[in-house]
């Protein structure tokens, strides 16, 4: 099978804007003013992936051009919420849609430690909120077939139908139970561990809630 990329899985991401931050408030506040956004909450909106990548275009495509020629070692000394919004876009996708939330916190700061140096770099809030997982990505029709008694046993799935929507520790939970105690073949090992190894570290962390798709 080919490689798998996590971050196609996502269908949607909830990234914090900080509205002291001056980029971070000029950005919520074009989207308020130029998208037609859906309302989520007072302090929150949905905009889809193709909505921002249009208003990062007509807004700051000067800006844009200038990070994208700085050099990837260099770039944590430029890099601001213009261009971890584009690396978003790039990197995720599959997005259907952007949950932008504006925090009023005043005492933040994206600079963190690197390690025990007293190099920064930039980190960027954001939360998977919704995923797909469709396993015929990662594994052959030979392998899904050996493997979909399993994921029944597990309740992952049923027998009625090839999906089901669950929270990913669930998901991580019952595999690890399979692999460790369950008298599986060594090729249903492999397999699940597959999976298990696609779901990464901030999966677990976030928790979000993850459509599990199979082929009978």
């Amino acid at each position: 099978m080919q490689g798998f990329n996590t971050g196609s899985m996502c269908d949607i991401i909830d990234v914090t804007l900080y509205k002291f931050n001056h980029y971070d408030n000029l950005i919520w506040t074009k989207c308020l003013n130029q998208l037609d956004y859906t309302q989520y909450n007072q302090d929150s909106i949905l905009v889809t992936p193709y909505q921002l990548k249009t208003l990062l275009h007509l807004n700051f495509k000067r800006e844009l051009l200038k990070i994208r020629a700085i050099s990837f070692e260099l770039i944590h000394k430029d890099a601001n919420s213009l261009y971890f919004l584009d690396q978003i876009l790039q990197d995720f996708n599959k997005l259907k849609w952007i949950k932008l939330t504006l925090s009023k916190t005043r005492n933040f700061s994206r600079a963190v430690n690197i390690g025990d140096s007293s190099n920064k770099q930039i980190k960027y809030s954001f939360k998977i909120v919704k995923a797909t997982l469709r396993l015929n990505q990662i594994l052959s029709q030979d392998e899904l077939t050996d493997i979909n008694p399993v994921l029944v046993q597990l309740k992952l799935i049923s027998k009625k139908k090839p999906y089901n929507q669950l929270p990913a520790t669930s998901i991580l939970t019952a595999l690890d139970i399979a692999l460790n105690t369950y008298d599986i073949s060594d090729e249903q090992a492999d397999a699940l561990a597959r999976i298990l190894d696609t779901l990464s570290f901030k999966m677990e962390t976030d928790n979000p809630d993850i459509l599990l798709v199979t082929d009978w």
